[in-house]
């Protein structure tokens, strides 16, 4: 392979790479809706109360901003900041680790693979870190579609079960208290979070908008939205909470349904994907003569090159196109 080549695939690496980072870049400047609900609550608070005074209590602020101030730091460093809470919030505290490890495993894996072709050091170099970089993300994201499921599968119960408190004449906060213990995975956590900050004096507003800010889910941010301006407006919370619990459901189904009516093409995406790499180990194992034109001529690294970055392409577009994704 030569110079050319070998610039051409570092180049498309690196236009790979680039737009990942920017792709995360404007999905963390997208996911911070502090700012707009500060700005609509602002407008309903009445300018003549008195403002209360800020608290004090070192535990209230470890609850709030659990490890740093991200407003303090660099760009690079507050977006890894912002990006390595996000992880502990959908993956757990072992989230990190797991995506590390796909990425470390998909890294040897790669500089195994590569090894048997005739690639320079320099290029098997940049397509192994390429592929650990895809797989990590690829992990991530996983991380977060299972996150999304099972916290929007239960929400909907602590919903009811917030609900039939509040009826029963028990205050916001202890209802919150109490979904943090019977609720389930991972809703019990978020609450049970919420609840510690209350009950160390946090304001309602701001534990709220901290929890949105880490799940980063359109239907908890309705919940948020719904108690900040019920504690600021007053009005009917039994009756609001029980649409949104209603609506919630509605969205669930509405995902549920989505997939079902898509199944049938996703299933048949990826069955025609695996066609040629099950045509290849079959010819690999009966006639490995055969494809030798494929694998030890610069011709065939060339067609295998882009028949792998197209058939990546397709399986994206197909998987974008078949995903509706309502719970943001």
């Amino acid at each position: 392979m030569n110079a050319a080549n070998v610039v051409a695939v570092g180049t498309f690496f690196a236009i790979v790479i680039a737009g990942l980072i920017a792709r995360a870049v404007r999905e963390v400047a997208r996911q911070r809706p502090n700012a707009r609900i500060r700005t609509r609550v602002a407008t309903l608070r009445d300018e003549r109360q008195p403002v209360k005074p800020e608290h004090d209590n070192k535990d209230q602020h470890q609850l709030l901003h659990p490890k740093r101030r991200v407003g303090d730091q660099a760009a690079l460093l507050a977006m890894f900041s912002a990006w390595h809470e996000r992880v502990r919030a959908v993956g757990g505290p072992g989230g990190m680790r797991a995506i590390c490890f796909v990425a470390a495993a998909a890294l040897a894996a790669s500089l195994i693979g590569t090894s048997f072709a005739s690639m320079a050091p320099l290029l098997r170099l940049l397509t192994s870190i390429g592929i650990a970089g895809i797989a990590g993300r690829a992990a991530y994201r996983w991380m977060i579609a299972r996150f999304r499921q099972r916290f929007l599968a239960a929400f909907p119960d602590t919903l009811d079960l917030i609900i039939r408190a509040v009826r029963a004449g028990i205050p916001v906060v202890q209802a919150i208290n109490t979904a943090g213990v019977e609720s389930e995975e991972p809703v019990r956590a978020t609450f049970r979070t919420m609840g510690d900050a209350l009950l160390v004096g946090a304001e309602l507003k701001d534990v709220l908008q901290q929890a949105a800010a880490r799940l980063q889910l359109s239907d908890f941010s309705f919940f948020s939205v719904c108690l900040i301006l019920q504690r600021e407006t007053g009005g009917n919370l039994g009756d609001t909470l029980e649409n949104l619990s209603a609506i919630v459901r509605a969205r669930r189904d509405i995902r549920a349904k989505s997939k079902a009516l898509t199944a049938e093409g996703r299933l048949a995406s990826k069955m025609i994907a695996a066609v040629p790499f099950s045509i290849m180990g079959f010819l690999y194992v009966v006639n490995r003569p055969y494809l030798d034109t494929l694998t030890h001529t610069h011709a065939g690294h060339k067609i295998l090159t882009l028949a792998a970055v197209l058939l990546t392409i397709g399986l994206w577009l197909i998987s974008k196109i078949s995903n509706l994704d309502t719970s943001r």
